[in-house]
């Protein structure tokens, strides 16, 4: 599998958003992921990270071994589409995760993610609290399957971190194009009118850091001995 990490310096001096609890660390998020990385061995081919704007807190903790790609557009948007520039280059290479740089991400997520995703297609390790709270999702199959070491759900959507096989990806990707950063509508489309469905972990091997994280984990003690 390769990976595409996009990430800024934004919070990295901990002047933190609302949404965030107050032990997060984009430090921590980065630290995270570098360790599954290295649990994963042989499941990871490439790692690219997309580093855009001012700033090398954390820049200076991407290990020297992995390529990075200095953008300075300071875009949410435009970095994302580089991000596919990217992926589009790599062509059929192997399956592509994408992530954004407020996950934090178990030991075995990435080992698992990339046994799930030539399985079921289009994985997110992210076990959305909303999809325990809302009422307002579209009809989709609900399903449970039982993949590598983990259990994998069938969900409405998630965000711009996800996993996607690798000739699903160039059917994805003009639409992933179009969708830009409207996530929730990207992955609704996919079901409705492509019939390609998103699994999402159970319980989650990975969180997005903020007011709705993966139930079930302890993500504040985690953090502490990251």
């Amino acid at each position: 599998m390769n990976i595409i990490y996009r990430l800024c310096e934004l919070e990295a001096d901990g002047k933190l958003r609302d949404i965030r609890p107050k032990w997060y660390t984009k430090q921590n998020c980065l630290k995270s992921f570098l360790t599954a990385v290295e649990n994963a061995g042989n499941s990871v081919n490439k790692v690219i990270f997309v580093h855009d704007g001012d700033g090398d807190t954390l820049l200076k903790m991407i290990p020297e071994k992995f390529q990075v790609v200095k953008i300075n557009v300071k875009d949410n948007l435009q970095s994302l589409l580089k991000t596919l520039d990217i992926a589009d280059e790599l062509g059929l290479e192997d399956d592509i995760y994408f992530v954004e740089d407020d996950y934090l991400h178990l030991p075995d997520s990435i080992s698992e993610i990339a046994i799930a995703v030539k399985q079921l297609g289009l994985v997110n390790g992210y076990d959305h609290l909303d999809r325990y709270t809302r009422s307002d999702d579209i009809e989709y199959p609900k399903e449970l399957k039982f993949v590598g070491n983990h259990h994998w759900r069938t969900a409405e959507a998630t965000c711009c971190t996800y996993a996607v096989e690798k000739t699903l990806f160039k059917q994805l990707s003009p639409t992933i194009r179009a969708f830009g950063l409207w996530d929730r509508g990207l992955f609704r489309h996919f079901w409705q009118q492509l019939g390609v469905g998103l699994w999402t972990a159970v319980p989650g091997l990975t969180t997005q850091v903020d007011l709705f994280m993966s139930p079930g984990v302890d993500w504040e003690g985690f953090n502490k001995n990251v």
